[in-house]
């Protein structure tokens, strides 16, 4: 199955899977991290079974570089990940969504394969 070829739910559907099965040490599975100018977290793409996934936050979350969403009081959730493999075919945008303290970010597909073919560890976002 060529995950890239899957309509864009299922694709997304199978790199959240994808990532899932890296289990706890998922850090150990880093392509690229993302930052914004002030530093913060925006995304992290992983090496998968599948092919290279990016994950963010599906909203603004703590600062730093953990891949940590930020919980609310009382354990609350304030949000969830937003998983997406980092090729796609030549019909879909380039543009992934993306957040951190700062506000709203958008990554290029182009940008994230790049950087992983050059082998760059970390990657800022221009706002």
């Amino acid at each position: 199955m060529n995950v890239v070829e899957l309509p864009p739910t299922d694709r997304r559907r199978a790199a959240r899977t994808a990532v899932d099965a890296l289990g706890a040490q998922r850090s150990d599975h880093v392509l690229v991290r993302v930052t914004c100018p002030a530093s913060h977290h925006v995304a992290t793409v992983y090496k998968t079974e599948e092919g290279p996934v990016v994950v963010t936050a599906s909203e603004p979350h703590a600062s730093g570089s953990r891949d940590f969403v930020d919980n609310a009081h009382h354990g609350g959730s304030r949000g969830s990940e937003y998983a997406d493999m980092v090729q796609a075919t030549r019909f879909e945008d380039d543009d992934l969504p993306a957040w951190c303290s700062c506000g709203t970010h958008t990554l290029s597909r182009a940008e994230l394969q790049k950087a992983i073919a050059s082998h760059t560890r970390t990657l800022s976002v221009t706002t």
